[in-house]
């Protein structure tokens, strides 16, 4: 794909800000638009390099060298897109990035405010989003001299991911063993726990508009570190899917993105009262953007992002559109080492469409204490969510996984 500027035919650049193996879709639908794509990951051997036209070996963290290198490769074109499908920092360089080179996606200033999530929860409080309530640290020492009747609350750290350090407290003993140190630097934050149900929001921001694809239920560990366990769609809550898009478009609006993926979670308690917990300016992780949600509404979710983000005429999502019902089981293990699995038998369960093992026989797992000690997924289809579910929990039986501890 060329087209001429200054007298001079230039092909179009996709730039993918890593390469490893959760890049590789993306950089599959950049390619598959006729893009010359050029990857940027420290690994020379990542696996995306493979689909890369171009490699440019370097941290994705290091973005003022990448917008050196990028600036040295373009001889002969120009980029028309920057995206990444990692988190945290990866997005603040494809924020800096974008900037340098004018293209739509989120401020620079505005990243901080993805990756601290205080920083997060002070901006959306201020903009009238419901959000369980922070507690100052002289609302918890007054609350540590309770002994009875002690409202639940959450800690977390403020720049954690994937439930890494979050903590259920309950009482005021826990509590005392939770509070950080005067001198400490690590910084949490300390918010009241509301009972419900959790929901994924996946949507894109297309020239500043919100567009909702779709809601997941989220089915998690019955104690913290409250690891996921399984995504399902349709939702039950479903029906809530206009106030989703209001907060969505708040979100958008509060934080100036123009082109973006943006993933919500939300708590849901028995009023259906939507708590936002979470807004991420990314695709997110479980398999959603790129299986799930393809295969339950038939929108190519990483395609439609890519369109808005480069100007290749993108389709909104249409609105109450299902095909299927899908099912995203995750497979967890006890401490000890990995023996063996059938690689085999969950694909030929009716419904399984998609199996993969996170771990390689030999290796160590672990009892889940973060979503990245999940061993391996099941993924399943069926006309209701009931029959997704059955059949992907068939799937992770078939899987025959065994652990020796």
């Amino acid at each position: 794909m060329f087209f001429k500027k200054s007298g001079k035919l230039q092909k179009k650049a996709f730039v993918s800000i890593g390469a490893g193996a959760n890049q590789i879709p993306l950089i599959k639908e950049a390619a598959s638009k006729g893009f010359r794509v050029i990857g940027v990951d420290v690994d020379s051997v990542a696996p995306g390099f493979n689909l890369c036209d171009l490699k440019i070996q370097e941290s994705i963290y290091d973005y003022e060298k990448i917008y050196t290198s990028l600036s040295e490769a373009l001889f002969d074109g120009i980029i028309i897109g920057i995206m990444t499908r990692s988190y945290g920092e990866a997005v603040k360089t494809t924020a800096f990035l974008c900037e340098k080179f004018g293209l739509p996606f989120l401020p620079f200033g505005m990243c901080a405010n993805f990756t601290d999530k205080l920083m997060m929860k002070n901006s959306i409080l201020s903009h009238g989003i419901s959000t369980p309530e922070l507690l100052s640290i002289p609302k918890l020492n007054k609350l540590n001299k309770l002994k009875d009747k002690f409202p639940p609350i959450i800690k977390k750290p403020v720049d954690g991911h994937a439930k890494k350090g979050i903590k259920l407290i309950t009482n005021s003993d826990e509590l005392k063993a939770e509070l950080p140190p005067a001198d400490s630097k690590k910084t949490f934050l300390f918010e009241k726990y509301i009972e419900g149900d959790e929901i994924i929001a996946a949507g894109i921001v297309h020239q500043g508009h919100y567009y909702l694809a779709d809601i997941t239920d989220k089915a998690k560990s019955a104690d913290t570190p409250f690891i996921d366990l399984a995504h399902i769609s349709p939702s039950k809550y479903a029906h809530l899917g206009g106030r989703v898009s209001e907060i969505g478009q708040s979100v958008a609006g509060l934080f100036s993105i123009a082109s973006s993926p943006l993933i919500m979670e939300f708590i849901v308690d028995k009023e259906e009262v939507l708590y936002l917990i979470e807004a991420l300016p990314e695709f997110g992780g479980e398999f959603l953007a790129d299986i799930a949600i393809p295969k339950a509404t038939g929108y190519n979710f990483v395609r439609e992002a890519i369109n808005s983000h480069t100007g290749s005429g993108f389709k909104p999502p249409e609105a109450n559109k299902k095909k299927k019902a899908v099912a995203v089981q995750y497979m967890t293990a006890p401490d000890g080492t990995l023996q063996s699995y059938n690689k085999d038998a969950p694909l030929k369960i009716k419904g399984v469409f998609h199996f993969n093992m996170f771990k390689h026989t030999g290796e160590r797992v672990h009892k889940p204490a973060n979503n990245l000690d999940r061993i391996g997924v099941v993924i399943a289809a069926d006309e209701t969510a009931d029959r997704a579910t059955a059949a992907a929990a068939a799937g992770v039986s078939a899987a025959q996984v065994q652990v020796k501890q």
